[in-house]
């Protein structure tokens, strides 16, 4: 159940009570749904993506491999502090490049988290 709107937390509600069988092939769609934070359905949207860290990694790296500065930056903020510490290594090439970018000022805040980030790796080990 995908929700419709950026209010539609019932939808979220309903995801919650699905078997993971079923949840699973919507997980690049609810993806989606954290592209800004600030979105009344986010939150509960990132509860449901967490409950799936292997599965949500690699679509996770195609959003920080992307173009999208904001929704890179939810997931270096957002999501990548909440995985499992093998979830992160498998992330750690793509924020690592974020790391290196030049910095400008469209992503002066993903350099600076993708740094933070990767600090938390090296914390973890």
């Amino acid at each position: 159940m995908i929700p419709k709107n950026k209010h539609d937390v019932e939808a979220v509600n309903v995801l919650h009570r699905m078997h993971a069988t079923e949840v699973i092939p919507l997980l690049p769609q609810l993806l989606e749904w954290i592209q800004d934070m600030n979105w009344p359905v986010a939150e509960p949207v990132l509860e449901v993506l967490l409950q799936y860290p292997t599965e949500i990694t690699a679509h996770v790296e195609e959003v920080l491999l992307g173009e999208d500065d904001m929704w890179i930056y939810w997931c270096l903020v957002k999501v990548f502090p909440a995985l499992p510490y093998f979830s992160k290594l498998v992330l750690a090439n793509a924020v690592e490049q974020l790391a290196m970018q030049r910095i400008t000022p469209f992503n002066e805040d993903n350099v600076q988290a993708a740094k933070e980030a990767l600090q938390s790796l090296e914390i973890n080990k």
